[in-house]
């Protein structure tokens, strides 16, 4: 039986997909798995909790070293995950549509490895909103700019029957949504 369970959040910008993982990380055995990124910090980020911000040379370094379980390239900007960044137990995360189909290709055939995916969707509007008001001063072009990529990005998912979706408009779906996930957990034999 898998040691190690990893529960991949996906979806589009403003979806709640961190608040979610940081949600369910905050449960007792549960993990947070901390990406790397050679994409510039965001003003609310914090460096280890949201991500280990790494420049391209340290990124390269990784990859060549075979530290990262996966690896991808999202809008000029590098993202991988760590081997070492996985706990025994249940660990939560964030990941793009290409940094979930190279999760679920790495694990596959790793006996010791699970992998839950679960794909979080809301109205537009909900996302935009979000993504206004997390910020003081938000970059409304860059905001634009992921709201065009999402649409192509996020395309395919809606064909792949190996996540799971769930609809994450307020913070009474995300309670519900955290306990079916929690469920899910136990069922695939993790506590």
């Amino acid at each position: 039986m898998a040691s190690k369970l990893i529960v991949c959040l996906v979806g589009k910008s403003g979806s709640g997909k961190d608040t979610l993982a940081h949600k369910l990380a905050e449960r007792v055995g549960w993990h947070n798995v901390v990406s790397c990124t050679t994409r510039p910090k965001r003003e609310y980020e914090v460096e280890g909790k949201d991500y280990y911000f790494v420049s391209d040379e340290e990124f390269a370094q990784k990859v060549l070293n075979g530290d990262l379980l996966e690896a991808t390239y999202f809008n000029t900007w590098h993202y991988g995950t760590m081997k070492s960044s996985l706990k025994e137990g249940i660990n939560v995360g964030v990941w793009n549509p290409e940094g979930y189909d190279c999760l679920r290709e790495s694990t596959r055939y790793d006996p010791d490895i699970k992998l839950l995916a679960y794909y979080l969707q809301c109205e537009d509007k909900t996302r935009l909103l979000r993504q206004l008001n997390r910020e003081e001063h938000p970059d409304v072009h860059e905001i634009v700019r992921r709201f065009s990529t999402d649409e192509e990005d996020f395309e395919w998912l809606d064909d792949d029957d190996e996540i799971i979706v769930k609809w994450n408009e307020t913070m009474a779906n995300q309670r519900v949504i955290a306990q079916d996930i929690v469920e899910d957990a136990l069922r695939a034999g993790f506590e």
